[in-house]
Order: C-alpha cells, then sequence, then structure tokens
C-alpha cells in the first residue's frame, strides 16, 4: 500500500521540500543510515528530538529506550511511545532516507557556542573549566553505524537553543581542546581550559537564521513529598497524575519565592499582588493554599525551607523562566516597596564583581561563578544564567539565597535539577526532600516522563485570569504546563515578516498600543493598559494575555546556516531542509510533540518559515555552497559552513 502525503499536512502548509522523497509502503523496512544531520544545544528538548530523529528515519537508535507501538497515544500521554502507525502507516516511512538524526544534550548556551564557531568541540556542557560530557540520555551517538560512533560529531548542521542568538554575532568564548586525541578524556578537558574568541563569519556562512521549533511550556515542579520534619497539606492539588497536578501557585507566590522573600513553606507572611484594576492588593503566601472544598492554611504547620533547583549552566529554561519574571514580578510591586523591578530586572542595581559559588547536590560538585557588574541602566534578566538573579536578590537584599540552611540548590543540566525535585530523592539518612520547588523542560515532568519518582509540575496563574479578577484557585483553576496551554501562549504572538534573524528573536517582541494580538481578536487598548497596567513594549511570550495560556511559554531556536558546504557531505542540504520541512508539516512529529508535553508551531509560523528558508528560489533559503543563489548568494563558490 502506498501511503498519500497529503493527510499529513498542518493547515493549508504543504510539505514543500518533500516532493523529491519517495514513498514507501507500509510493509518496507527503513534503509541502514547512510548519511545524518548532527546537531546539539537545549537540554530542553533533548529527549523529544530524540524521539523526533527515531520517528522521522522510521527506526530508533541503538538503546536509547524508545520504541514505535500501536499504543501510542498523545492524549493520554504515552511515554517513551512512538507511533507505530498513523493513517495506516509506520511512523516517518515518509522520511525513511537513511538519514539519521544525531543530538548532543550540552545546554543552550554550548548549543549557541558551537553554532557560532562551527565547531562540534564546542558541544560540550558547562564552561571551562567545569567542562563535561554531553547528557545520557537522549543517546547521542549511533553504535550500530561506525561512522556515526564517534564523538564529537563530524560537523555542526544546526545548533539549538532556548534563548535567542545575541543580536550582533561578534565573538563567543570557546575552549582549545588540547591534545585532540584525549578529547573523550574528562580530566584532559578539564586541564585544557584555554580559551580564544571567534566571531561568526558571516563571508563564509552567510545570514544566521534562527527558526522557532516548537512551543514550550517550562513546568515549575515541586516536590509534596511528606518527610519527618514537615506535614504537607496542599488544598490546591490537582487531578493526580494530570499536568500541574501538584499543587497551584500565583503570579504573586512564584515572584515572592524567586526574589528570595519568602523562603518556607510554613509563611504567612504578606506578598506584593496585584488586583484587576492594577491596584494593590492584600494578601498572604498562604492564601492560594485553597481548593477543594477548604480553606487558606499554611503549607506545612512547622518549618520547612523552600529550596530552589536551578540551572547551573547556561540554559534556555532559566532564560524563559527569568523571561516571565522580568515581565510578570515588577507590575505586582505597586509601591516598589519589595524591590522587584530591580531583582527581576537588574536595571538600577549597583554592586562589584560578586563571586557566587553553586553547590550540586546531585554531583557533590561545587562551581564558582562571577556575576558581571551591572550598569544602573542595564538589564540582566532574562538571561541563561540564574546567577544574575541570585547576584541581583544579594545586591538588593543583603541575602545570599544559594548558601546555607535551605539554600538554592545548582545542577548542571535539565536532568540534574529534575533529580533535585524528584519525588523519591532522599538525603543521606533516607529522608524525602519535600519541599524543594525548580523548573524543567515538561518533557521531564509527569506524566510526559515516565521513569519513577520524576517530578510533578504546578499549575500556574496567567494574566488574563487576573484580568478578571481570579486570584485564587478555590475561585478557577490556574493553567496547567501543556500543549494546548503553550499554543493559547502563542496566539498573544504575531509572527515576524522579516528575514534578518534578530527579527526572529521572539522574546523581544513586545505589545504595542491599540493593536490587535496573533488571535486576530484581543487589542491592546489605545492607552497600552490591560486590567489597569501598561503592557507597552512587554514580551508578548514573556505575559501572555490570552484565555488558556499557560504564562511560562517559549520556544526551542533552531540556528542554522544559510550556506553550507557540501564537499564531505552531497546530500546535506537536501537533508536538513526535507527533515525540516517534515518536522513543521508532518502530523507525526505534531504527535510527537504532544506526547512530551510540547506542542507544534501553528500554521502562521510555518507558513512564514517554510515559504522563506525551505523554498528554493526565495532569495534566502538554505542553499549549497556550490552556487551562489538564496543563502549562498553572498558567499563564496566553495566555502559555507563545514
Amino acid at each position: 500500500m502506498i501511503r498519500s502525503s497529503i493527510g499529513r499536512m498542518r493547515g493549508s502548509v504543504s510539505l514543500l521540500a518533500l516532493s523529491a522523497i519517495a514513498l514507501f509502503g507500509a510493509e518496507t523496512q527503513p534503509a541502514v543510515a547512510q548519511t545524518a544531520i548532527y546537531g546539539g544545544g537545549s537540554t530542553q528538548v533533548s529527549l523529544v528530538m530524540r524521539q523526533v530523529m527515531d520517528c522521522y528515519n522510521a527506526q530508533t537508535l541503538t538503546n536509547d529506550g524508545y520504541s514505535f507501538s500501536s499504543s501510542f497515544d498523545a492524549t493520554l500521554p504515552t511515554p517513551g511511545l512512538l507511533p507505530e502507525s498513523w493513517d495506516g502507516a509506520i511512523c516517518g516511512q515518509v522520511g525513511a532516507l537513511g538519514m539519521v538524526g544525531l543530538y548532543a544534550a550540552v545546554g543552550s548556551d554550548a548549543g549557541q557556542r558551537a553554532f557560532i564557531t562551527n565547531d562540534p568541540k564546542q558541544l560540550l556542557r558547562g564552561s571551562a573549566p567545569s567542562l563535561s560530557l554531553p547528557a545520557v540520555p537522549p543517546v547521542f551517538l549511533e553504535g550500530s553505524v561506525p561512522a556515526f560512533a564517534t564523538y564529537p560529531y563530524a560537523r555542526v548542521d544546526f545548533g539549538a537553543g532556548d534563548s535567542p542568538l545575541p543580536n550582533t554575532l561578534t565573538a563567543t568564548a570557546l575552549t582549545n581542546f588540547i591534545p585532540a586525541s584525549n578529547w573523550q578524556d574528562r580530566n584532559a578537558i578539564a586541564a585544557s581550559n584555554a580559551t580564544s574568541a571567534t566571531a561568526y563569519n558571516l563571508a563564509a556562512f552567510g545570514p544566521a537564521i534562527q527558526l522557532p521549533l516548537i512551543e514550550a511550556p517550562v513546568a515549575i515542579v515541586v516536590n509534596t513529598s511528606n518527610t519527618p520534619v514537615a506535614i504537607w497539606t496542599v488544598n490546591s492539588a490537582g487531578e493526580t497524575g494530570a499536568p500541574g497536578s501538584a499543587i497551584q501557585l500565583s503570579t504573586a507566590q512564584l515572584c515572592a519565592i524567586f526574589s528570595g522573600e519568602v523562603r518556607d513553606w510554613s509563611s504567612t507572611a504578606a506578598i506584593a499582588a496585584l488586583d484587576n484594576a492594577g491596584q494593590a492588593r492584600v494578601q498572604t503566601f498562604m492564601d492560594d493554599n485553597t481548593g477543594n472544598g477548604a480553606a487558606a492554611q499554611a503549607y506545612v504547620s512547622n518549618s520547612l525551607p523552600i529550596q530552589v533547583a536551578f540551572r547551573s549552566d547556561g540554559s534556555g529554561s532559566s532564560y524563559i523562566l527569568t523571561n516571565f519574571l522580568a515581565n510578570s514580578c515588577p507590575q505586582l510591586d505597586v509601591d516598589g516597596s519589595h524591590n522587584y523591578a530591580k531583582i527581576f530586572t537588574g536595571v538600577g542595581v549597583t554592586f562589584p564583581s560578586t563571586a557566587v559559588t553553586l553547590n550540586n547536590q546531585v554531583s557533590g560538585t561545587t562551581t564558582t561563578t562571577v556575576a558581571a557588574k551591572t550598569n544602573a541602566s542595564a538589564a540582566n534578566l532574562p538571561s541563561t544564567t540564574f546567577a544574575n538573579l541570585i547576584a541581583n536578590i544579594k545586591a538588593v537584599k543583603g541575602v545570599d539565597v544559594s548558601t546555607g540552611t535551605g539554600g538554592w540548590l545548582a545542577g548542571n543540566g535539565t536532568g540534574d535539577v529534575a533529580k533535585s525535585v524528584s519525588s523519591t530523592a532522599q538525603d543521606a539518612r533516607g529522608n524525602y526532600l519535600g519541599g524543594r520547588i525548580g523548573y524543567v523542560g515538561n518533557n521531564f515532568a509527569k506524566p510526559y516522563n515516565p521513569a519513577d519518582g520524576a517530578p510533578v509540575s504546578a499549575s500556574i496563574q496567567n494574566d488574563e485570569q487576573r484580568s478578571r479578577g481570579i486570584y485564587h484557585p478555590d475561585q478557577e483553576s490556574f493553567i496547567a504546563p501543556t500543549p494546548a496551554s503553550a499554543d493559547n501562549a502563542f496566539k498573544s504572538m504575531v509572527v515576524p515578516t522579516g528575514t534578518n534573524y534578530t527579527e526572529w528573536s521572539l522574546y523581544n517582541r513586545g505589545y504595542v498600543a491599540g493593536t490587535a494580538l496573533g488571535d486576530g481578536t484581543t487589542v491592546v487598548p489605545d492607552d497600552g493598559k490591560v486590567a489597569g497596567i501598561s503592557v507597552v513594549g512587554k514580551s508578548q511570550l514573556g505575559l501572555p494575555i490570552i484565555a488558556g495560556a499557560y504564562p511560562i511559554t517559549g520556544t526551542t531556536f533552531a540556528y542554522l546556516y544559510s550556506c553550507y558546504n557540501t564537499a564531505s557531505a552531497p546530500t546535506r542540504v537536501t537533508d536538513i531542509t526535507n527533515f525540516l520541512s517534515w518536522f513543521y508539516s508532518s502530523q507525526d512529529a505534531t504527535n510527537v510533540l504532544r506526547n512530551n508535553g510540547f506542542n507544534a508551531l501553528n500554521a502562521n509560523f510555518v507558513t512564514a518559515i517554510t515559504s522563506s528558508y525551505l523554498t528554493a528560489g526565495s532569495g534566502v533559503a538554505i542553499s549549497d555552497s556550490s552556487s551562489q543563489v538564496d543563502g549562498c548568494s553572498s558567499v563564496a563558490v566553495g566555502a559555507g559552513a563545514n
């Protein structure tokens, strides 16, 4: 039986670059991989990237832990499974050309570093001298195919990160590994920490391309395990096993926690809050512990520290969370008495360069970073580094939240943070470590992560609810991190019309007074105010004001070159564009994303991306350096990214 690809279109978008792909019968086995796409970066999407690449090639990487199954159902979800059948055919048969995808989970900063330098040796976690090999899982090599069983990769086809590229691609610090033969020797890596700076080579690579890949909610995960120290009473817990079931938290509570103002779950302190007229509202930290027929009460009757688990490495997840905090928290602090504007943006903070020691509770190691001195007029949040927020708190409040009893917990990579907040995490005496809170990509949390003890997520109040006077979860449930709620957040976005990569830095797109939003219906009034607060200039993603929008939503970007050198890999450009066209338009890819708690980009974004970058003759399409067309029009023949 031959399967048509017509049913696999999303919206009105055709599969464009797939026109050259042969269709396979359902009984046909995929070819042995002959070529590969190499990428790496964001750990937030590392698990789903492995699954998407398996789906595309209709076969799993050796021992990567995923399997094709007729039981696959993204609506449940069914973690660990891939679609065995969709409209009667095996997942990815339309793309089974013997192209394997290899992806190294190294963190968003490393993904940018490798892209800017076009150097696969930069696909390492962390920064010198605290460098480590990529995260496992997911598997980042294909052991059954010798050509794909070595690391570092042969080349960089794309980088990936949850934060946008800098507006000026001047120079990025990179690490020189000497000797190269000891590259995978961790001690040699740590010892060889000489650094230099390399700028993006516009003349050789063509203009940088920055494409959003997915709609990505970042889950706030909370360990509500009872401990010998304190017994939890969570009146606002949701349906067991559902996304956001652990607890329901308001924006006011999150701002109080991440400012270091409230550091114990027993707190009954007053916190900064805002009503739907833009005026200060009286609220205590425990007021949102309502619901299920119970009145507000403290979460615990005796002390239980709120330990924040955060990313110590450069992290796009940190960027997405601090983008939310920077846009949402300052408006709650109506009289400025809580100093939220300074803490969550860095503007107005004056402090010397400060050493911040980060304690990794998972590995038992410590790292020390120095937060850069911030000028009073310069913002240092949002940022890929949580050290900036910690330094802001210390400068403003005189408290180092990363030390002492109840100190915040550093983790290198999403996996470390997930372990810290695991429901099975125990101390040396076997006591469960309840009270911890952190943030992870949605596919690292229940129900999208099937692992025992995987952290459980919270539901979060959004600003649209505040605008209607919904302050507590007993009035109306807050918003869980789901594919649908992430899609609602993107409805606040207006699709970029230009092709300069900076225009696709979605977090920088702010609200404008007197205009309709991306959904075409909701309008920002002429005075720029929504529920008494001006939103002009605020990030459309950092403060989504659409009903049902999960407020801590971002994207993972693919960083791509306009012009590729194909001397050693003749099908390189075809492999990249075919994969991207399938990824953006395939129902199978959409289902795999939803099964992991993410959502595919809406059709308006996909139309803009495919018509510009994946369609030959557009003038800016990804191209081959053997001829000076499209993305290679300004690049010398034979140049291109290696």
